[in-house]
């Protein structure tokens, strides 16, 4: 088995030990003709494992539309085959449990130049 082949047999097995389902509804910006509209859709379903990524605290955050609390102690790891995305414009929520998340870093992991998996930076939104 290729290196390739094994990094991505343990994602799905290390992705196994504590599987979450989830479905995205991402936000997309699209420039149609002289504006930018945003378009809504349905990702996935996906296979993925959220897990604590490291000791950050809840904060609260104040900006002209209101205020939200919010938490970037969790991560995802996905497999190569997961269509997960963040940047400028895109945006990738979803709800675990009644908690919900948005994806506001994705980092793909690769060997001799195919990914492999997907490390993802959330963000919890209560």
């Amino acid at each position: 088995m290729n290196p390739v082949e094994l990094r991505r047999k343990d994602t799905k097995w290390n992705i196994a030990q504590n599987p979450t389902t989830i479905t995205i509804k991402r936000t997309e910006k699209i420039r149609a003709g002289g504006a930018i509209d945003e378009v809504e859709l349905p990702v996935g379903p996906f296979t993925v494992r959220i897990f604590s990524s490291k000791t950050a605290f809840p904060k609260t955050v104040t900006t002209l539309a209101g205020e939200k609390h919010v938490d970037q102690h969790y991560g995802l790891l996905a497999d190569y085959e997961a269509d997960i995305q963040a940047g400028t414009n895109v945006k990738d929520e979803f709800e675990v449990n009644g908690m919900k998340f948005i994806v506001i870093a994705v980092h793909p992991q690769s060997i001799n130049g195919q990914i492999v998996s997907y490390q993802c930076e959330l963000e919890k939104v209560g």
